[in-house]
C-alpha cells in the first residue's frame, strides 16, 4: 500500500459541505471581480467589441481581436496586469474563499475533519491581531540554530532541512524552488518508470536565473536584490546587514558564473545523471552529502539524480570556499524570505516589496488577505481544496465534453502521424504505441488525501506552514519505497493550467481551466476547440516533440527516433526558433527562440490537431455561419481572445528573459503564420506583415 495518510472522495465532502451554500458572491475582498457565474462572452464566445477593425488580421492578428479590449484597458496599482488568465485565476480562489469563510466561521465543525482541517488553517492566517502580537519569535529558534551551527557539515544538514521538510512547493507541482544551494525533489524515475527517485538539482540563486546575476541589461534587478538581501538582515537583527548582503549577493554570483542556463536545463537527457551517494561525494567533494541527505531525512538514500552535472562540482567548491559567517548569514535570509509571509506585517510587506513590485510592477499592490490565506490552504493541503472545489464547481457534463474534445485530437493526431513525410516508418508505430498508451486526466483525480494526522492550529500559522510542508515531503518520500501509482495527478483540480508527464505519458487538465472563456459549454463548439482545445492538443503535442522524443510509451528515458527522424526534425525547429527569435516585443528585447522552442513546437501541433479534431467534431456537416464568422475564422478568434493580455514593462521584461513560457501574443502570432488554414480563413495575402509564403512555413506536424 502506498505511504499515504488516507484518502477522501468527492462523495465523502459532497455531505460535508451541504450545509454551506452560497446564495450570493462573497465578499472576498479582490476588487472588481469577474462574475463567478458562467457567462458566454458576446452571444457565441467571442467578444466582438474586444475587436480593433483597423488593425487588420494579416498585420497583427493577436491585435485585430484584442486591440479595441487594449485601447480601453489601463492598468493601475489594483489591477498591474490585466488578462483573461489573470481573470481564470482569480475567479478560482474567489469561490473557495466564500466556503472557507464559511468554514471557518462555524466553530461546530469538527478540527478533525478535512473540511475542518482547511477551515482552521484559514482562520490562523486571517488572525492577524496574534500574528502581529508574536512578531519574529515563530522564526528565532531557526535563527539561534543557524547561529550555533558553526561547521560546514552543520550547515549542509540545515540545507537538507530546508531543501526537504521545510521548502515551501509550488501549489501547481511538487517542484522544489531553486532557493538552496542544491535542490530536492522526489518524482518518477525517468529511466524506470515503475519506481520513484530522488532528484537533486542545482540551485543556490534567489533571483529567477543566471543572467540576473550576469547581464549588464538586467542589473537593476541586482541592484533591488542587494538592497533587499540587507533590509531583510537587518529586520532580523543580524550583525552588520550591509555587509554581509554584498558578500551573499556576491555568492549567488558566484554560483550563477558556474550555473547551467535555462536552454541547457531544458535537455532531458543531460539533466538525468543517476549516481550513488558515495559518487555524489566523489564528483562534488566540497560539499557534505551525507549531511545534507540526513538534514532532509533521506539517510537511507543509496542513489540520486542529478541535473547539471558539471555544475555541480563547481557549485561545492564554492560552497567550500565561502566563510561559514557568508554561509550562516544566507541561510539566515531565506529562513526569513520563506517564513516572511507568515510573520508580522513588515516582513510580509518587505518580501512583496521585492518579489512582488521588483518582478512585475513599481506601483503592485499586495493581494487582499483572504486570498493569500486562501493560497496558503491551497498550497498546505491541496487536495481537500481541490475535492471542494470539484464538488461545488465543476459539472459532470464539463467532464463528458472536454474528454470527448481530447478524444477527438487523439484521432486527428493519429491521422496526422501517419502522413508525416519526415517521420520514418518504425518511429511512426512507436508515436502511434505511445498515443495510444497516453492517459488523459481530465477534471481531477478519482483519489485524494485527507491529511490525517497533520496537527493545525488556530492561532499559530507560521508553525501550520511549517508542520503541512514537512506532512508533505514525508509523504512524498514514503513513495520512495513504493511502485510509481499513475493515478496520482501533478496539478490541482482548483487551479487553473495544465500540465503532461512525460514519465508516465499522461496529460492533465485540471476542472478550474475548464471554464468560461476558455470553455463554456454555452459557446461555440469552434471556440471551445479554438481555446481550451489547443491548450490539450499542446499537452499532446508535447508527448512528440524534441524532448518527447526521448521518453517511450511507458515513460523510460530513451530516444525512440532514428537519426534521420532528428534530422529532419531539426531543420524544421531551427526555422522556428529563428521566425520567433525575429520577435520583438519590446524595443531591443526579443523573443529567445531556443528558450521558448519546444512551448512554440507543442503550440503549432496543438493548433492543428484542435483544428481537425473540431472538423471530426462536425460529423460531416457543414460549420455554421455565426454573425458573419465561419467556424474556421472562430476557432482562431477564440485562440486570440484566450492570450489576451496587458502586462506592466517589467514583468515583460523578467518574462523574455527567463520564460520557456513566451509572451502571450507571441503565443498567438507566432504558430499561426505556419497554419495554411489560417490564411484561407482570413483571406491572408503577400504584403501582409505576418504572411510567411508556403514553402517557408514550417512543416512539422
Amino acid at each position: 500500500m502506498r505511504s499515504l495518510n488516507g484518502i477522501v472522495t468527492l462523495a465523502t465532502l459532497s455531505i460535508a459541505l451541504a450545509s454551506y451554500a452560497i446564495s450570493a458572491p462573497a465578499d472576498t475582498g479582490l476588487p472588481d471581480m469577474p462574475s463567478l457565474e458562467s457567462q458566454t462572452a458576446g452571444a457565441w464566445g467571442i467578444d466582438l467589441t474586444d475587436r480593433d477593425p483597423a488593425v487588420k488580421p494579416g498585420d497583427d492578428f493577436y491585435m485585430s481581436q484584442n486591440g479595441g479590449w487594449d485601447a480601453r484597458t489601463e492598468l493601475s496599482a489594483a489591477h498591474p496586469m490585466a488578462a483573461y488568465w489573470r481573470d481564470l485565476r482569480r475567479r478560482s480562489p474567489a469561490r473557495l474563499i466564500a466556503v472557507l469563510d464559511d468554514i471557518s466561521a462555524d466553530r461546530t465543525v469538527s478540527s478533525g475533519s478535512v473540511e475542518g482541517l482547511a477551515g482552521t488553517f484559514y482562520r490562523a492566517f486571517m488572525d492577524e491581531k496574534t500574528i502581529e502580537s508574536k512578531g519574529l519569535e515563530p522564526l528565532k529558534p531557526e535563527l539561534a540554530l543557524i547561529r550555533r551551527t558553526k561547521t560546514r557539515s552543520g550547515m549542509a544538514e540545515l540545507m537538507g532541512e530546508e531543501a526537504g521538510p521545510y521548502v515551501p512547493r509550488s501549489i501547481t507541482s511538487n517542484v522544489t524552488p531553486p532557493r538552496g544551494i542544491f535542490t530536492l525533489n522526489i518524482a518518477q524515475d525517468s529511466n524506470d518508470p515503475a519506481r520513484y527517485a530522488v532528484y537533486v538539482g542545482q540551485g543556490g540563486l534567489m533571483m529567477p536565473g543566471p543572467e540576473f546575476y550576469t547581464d549588464p541589461k538586467l542589473a537593476d534587478f541586482k541592484t533591488a536584490y542587494l538592497a533587499y538581501v540587507s533590509k531583510m538582515l537587518t529586520l532580523i537583527g543580524w550583525s552588520e546587514p550591509g555587509a554581509r548582503a554584498k558578500e551573499i549577493v556576491a555568492f549567488e554570483t558566484r554560483i550563477a558564473e558556474v550555473s547551467w542556463s535555462h536552454e541547457q536545463m531544458l535537455d532531458k537527457v543531460k539533466t538525468y545523471n543517476r549516481i550513488s551517494v558515495d559518487g555524489l561525494s566523489k564528483l562534488a567533494p566540497g560539499f557534505d552529502w551525507r549531511s545534507f541527505f540526513k538534514g532532509a531525512e533521506l539517510g537511507k538514500a543509496d542513489s540520486v539524480v542529478i541535473d547539471a552535472r558539471s555544475a555541480f562540482p563547481k557549485i561545492a567548491a564554492i560552497y567550500a570556499e565561502t566563510p561559514i559567517s557568508v554561509l550562516q548569514a544566507r541561510q539566515a535570509f531565506d529562513a526569513a524570505e520563506a517564513g516572511g509571509e507568515y510573520l508580522n506585517a513588515a516582513m510580509a510587506e518587505t518580501v512583496f516589496g521585492f518579489r512582488g513590485k521588483v518582478f512585475t510592477s513599481a506601483s503592485l499592490q499586495m493581494q487582499p488577505r483572504k486570498l493569500r490565506a486562501e493560497w496558503a490552504v491551497e498550497a498546505s493541503v491541496p487536495d481537500i481544496i481541490a475535492a471542494i472545489y470539484v464538488k461545488r464547481y465543476f459539472s459532470p457534463e464539463a467532464r463528458t465534453k472536454a474528454t470527448e474534445m481530447a478524444g477527438d485530437m487523439r484521432i486527428a493526431l493519429g491521422a496526422r502521424l501517419q502522413d508525416l513525410t519526415w517521420m520514418s516508418p518504425e518511429t511512426k508505430i512507436k508515436a502511434r504505441d505511445k498515443l495510444a498508451k497516453m492517459e488523459m486526466h481530465i477534471g481531477y483525480p478519482d483519489h485524494l488525501r485527507n491529511y490525517a494526522g497533520l496537527d493545525i492550529a488556530d492561532s499559530d500559522i507560521y508553525g501550520d506552514i511549517k508542520r503541512s510542508e514537512a506532512y508533505n515531503w514525508r509523504e512524498q518520500v514514503g513513495l520512495l519505497d513504493e511502485p510509481f501509482d499513475r493515478s496520482l495527478w501533478g496539478v490541482l483540480a482548483s487551479y487553473p493550467t495544465y500540465n503532461y508527464n512525460q514519465t508516465s505519458n499522461t496529460i492533465e487538465i485540471p476542472a478550474a481551466l475548464l471554464q468560461p472563456p476558455f470553455f463554456d459549454l454555452k459557446a461555440d463548439e469552434a471556440v471551445n476547440y479554438g481555446a481550451v482545445g489547443v491548450t490539450i492538443g499542446q499537452m499532446i503535442m508535447t508527448a512528440f516533440d524534441d524532448q518527447g522524443r526521448h521518453y517511450g510509451a511507458d515513460g523510460r528515458l530513451g530516444d525512440w527516433w532514428t537519426a534521420d527522424d532528428v534530422t529532419k526534425f531539426t531543420d524544421q525547429t531551427n526555422r522556428l526558433s529563428a521566425q520567433y527569435s525575429a520577435m520583438e516585443p519590446l524595443p531591443g528585447l526579443h523573443v529567445n527562440g531556443a528558450l521558448v522552442l519546444n512551448e512554440a513546437i507543442s503550440d503549432l501541433g496543438g493548433m492543428l490537431i484542435s483544428l481537425d479534431a473540431y472538423h471530426l467534431s462536425l460529423k460531416g456537416q457543414p460549420a455554421p455561419v455565426l454573425d458573419g464568422f465561419s467556424g474556421d475564422q472562430r476557432f482562431f478568434l477564440g485562440r486570440a481572445q484566450m492570450w489576451r493580455v496587458k502586462f506592466p514593462t517589467p514583468f515583460i521584461r523578467t518574462q523574455l528573459a527567463t520564460g520557456a513560457n513566451a509572451y502571450p501574443p507571441v503565443r498567438v502570432n507566432g504558430p499561426i503564420r505556419n497554419v495554411d488554414a489560417w490564411y484561407q480563413a482570413f483571406d491572408i495575402k503577400p504584403g501582409d506583415k505576418m504572411y510567411i509564403a508556403p514553402e517557408d512555413r514550417v512543416r512539422i506536424w
